[in-house]
């Protein structure tokens, strides 16, 4: 079994996020999926966002994945816990920066604007991907500070 992932999204991010529990799944990952559980329930990003957050700090090794709208505003949700480093990304680059420079623990997508297509790739690299340290262990320790 690979990596633990949480999944988690709002109402706009559901389609994304099933689509991607599908495609973890194949990869073998261990996935855990923390709703929405539809598309036509307006549901609030702030709270699966926190919730994503929680379960990750919980389980410590674990990963997790948010869809939004446009990935923004579960992005300010889950970045106001301290060891929470959720990147919002839009490219493979992105993905791979994400790991090896910020230690990254959530990835965040944005439904409207990303396809499945798309988004297997930034996550087959992100976990491709491994973190430098170094110099950029200063950075995500001030984070927390």
């Amino acid at each position: 079994m690979k990596e633990k992932i949480y999944l988690s999204s709002d109402h706009a991010g559901y389609d994304l996020k099933d689509k991607i529990k599908k495609y973890l799944e194949d990869q073998k990952y261990e996935v855990i999926d923390l709703g929405t559980n539809n598309n036509y329930d307006s549901v609030s990003y702030s709270e699966y966002g926190k919730k994503l957050a929680k379960n990750v700090l919980n389980d410590k090794g674990s990963y997790g994945i948010g869809v939004c709208g446009t990935g923004l505003g579960i992005s300010y949700s889950v970045n106001r816990f301290k060891g929470i480093r959720g990147a919002r990304v839009t490219s493979v680059e992105d993905a791979k920066l994400a790991r090896e420079h910020n230690d990254a623990n959530v990835l965040l997508f944005g439904g409207r604007q990303l396809n499945i297509d798309q988004v297997e790739k930034m996550i087959d690299q992100f976990f491709k991907s491994k973190y430098e340290g170094g110099r950029h262990q200063k950075r995500i320790d001030e984070l927390d500070e």
